[in-house]
């Protein structure tokens, strides 16, 4: 960029002074849009005009918005892991394209820390998420069976779905606890009743598993009574359903006493062999590969294996060389080799331990409600990404607002605040 072009932008932008509000603005429509595909169009769009924004606020201030956190150092070691091993990639085009969609998510992380870091300018931030959790629920519970089959213009299938709402979930919670009497808590009580009921209403095992999780976990950070018992009832109630679903299962005709069953329960194992199938055929590909992995990007599994057919398939077992990994820390390794895998969790954990530290140190009732919400979903989000590989798209989008959110809500972290010049 000439210099020439380089200050006629820089006084356009010097000409808007609502700059910041516009690109906090257009930031609060991008976030809204992520959970639905019908809004794809506004994510796109949105995200471009996004960026040529940014790049005016860079030149008009000469500046960045790049704010330290306890994250940076493994982010960055991460993402550079990532692009290195581009070059050794077996679709090294299409590892190349993946790459640019990840470099999406720190760039959404920094810029939503950067401009809502004010603790009013993430409050806005509260009314997306929460609304966007309302609405993804109340359709979850209402055309659940389209969306299920993946047909519906509205959401996606039913992995997407358990997988936002174990992310969001505990966000609705924490806010509804924090809230002071009114209608807002009461707003939050009600998202989060919803939300958890169509959660429930996919049968998923795996989410079911991640709500424990995040219950125990709120019981944890919390450390009160109430939470306690809720989280030991839940967990009774489950193991009591466990044992009577398998002692009506080892009856004779009781398979077909659950299957009639006006109750929604999920009987069958199969789910269970395949994705033993696949995790052994995984590490055993993960063996051959781990450096550097097979290349990043969750098509290059099916790409490279999936040209193979399968033979010799057992009674019982479903393919797996078109199946994917199901599991996150599988994928790492396979994609990135063990040690993008290493550098993965050393992000991971030292995120949790961002969001806990701040936890216990934030006074404000906002702060606390941000960061117990990030870090019990982070919490729910690692067991469910045990069983489905859903950390891509808006979904891992959405995922880094709400950290950055969180993270900007730490009183643990020294940030480095913009401020704006005089006029």
């Amino acid at each position: 960029m000439t210099d020439g072009m380089a200050m006629s932008l820089g006084s356009v932008a010097r000409s808007l002074p609502n700059l910041e509000r516009i690109i906090r603005g257009l930031l609060l429509v991008y976030i809204f849009s992520l959970p639905f595909k019908g809004l794809l169009i506004v994510e796109r769009n949105g995200f471009l005009v996004l960026l040529f924004l940014l790049g005016v606020w860079c030149i008009a201030h000469r500046d960045h918005f790049f704010s330290r956190t306890p994250i940076d150092l493994p982010l960055a070691t991460f993402m550079l892991w990532v692009g290195l091993t581009i070059a050794f990639a077996t679709y090294p085009l299409y590892s190349l394209q993946e790459f640019g969609k990840l470099l999406k998510q720190p760039l959404i992380f920094y810029t939503v820390l950067f401009f809502f870091q004010d603790r009013a300018h993430r409050v806005q931030l509260i009314w997306p998420l929460v609304g966007g959790l309302s609405l993804v629920s109340v359709y979850g519970l209402i055309g659940f069976d389209e969306t299920m089959r993946g047909g519906g213009s509205f959401l996606t299938a039913e992995v997407w779905l358990t997988t936002y709402l174990l992310l969001l979930i505990p966000l609705g919670f924490a806010l509804a606890w924090y809230e002071g009497q009114g209608w807002k808590k009461n707003a939050c009580i009600l998202v989060t009743l919803l939300a958890a009921g169509c959660l429930f209403l996919t049968e998923s095992r795996a989410g079911l598993l991640a709500f424990l999780a995040e219950l125990w976990a709120c019981a944890w950070l919390l450390r009160r009574r109430a939470m306690l018992i809720a989280a030991g009832a839940f967990t009774l109630t489950v193991i009591a359903g466990i044992v009577f679903l398998i002692t009506v299962m080892t009856t004779p005709g009781g398979a077909d006493k659950i299957k009639d069953s006006p109750i929604p329960l999920k009987t069958a194992t199969s789910s269970f062999v395949h994705r033993v199938d696949i995790g052994m055929f995984a590490l055993a590909r993960i063996a051959e590969h781990p450096f550097l992995g097979i290349g990043y990007g969750k098509e290059t599994y099916k790409k490279l294996f999936g040209e193979v057919p399968e033979k010799d398939l057992l009674p019982g077992h479903a393919p797996v060389r078109i199946a994917g990994t199901h599991n996150i820390l599988l994928e790492m390794a396979l994609h990135v080799g063990i040690p993008g895998l290493a550098l993965f969790l050393w992000l991971m954990v030292s995120l949790g331990r961002t969001l806990i530290e701040g936890f216990h140190r934030a006074t404000d009732a906002h702060a606390r409600a941000f960061l117990l919400g990030a870090g019990v979903g982070l919490i729910g989000l690692g067991v469910r990404l045990q069983f489905d590989q859903m950390l891509i798209g808006s979904l891992a989008v959405q995922f880094w607002v709400l950290m950055a959110i969180a993270v900007a809500a730490s009183d643990s972290r020294n940030r480095l605040r913009y401020e704006t010049s005089a006029g």
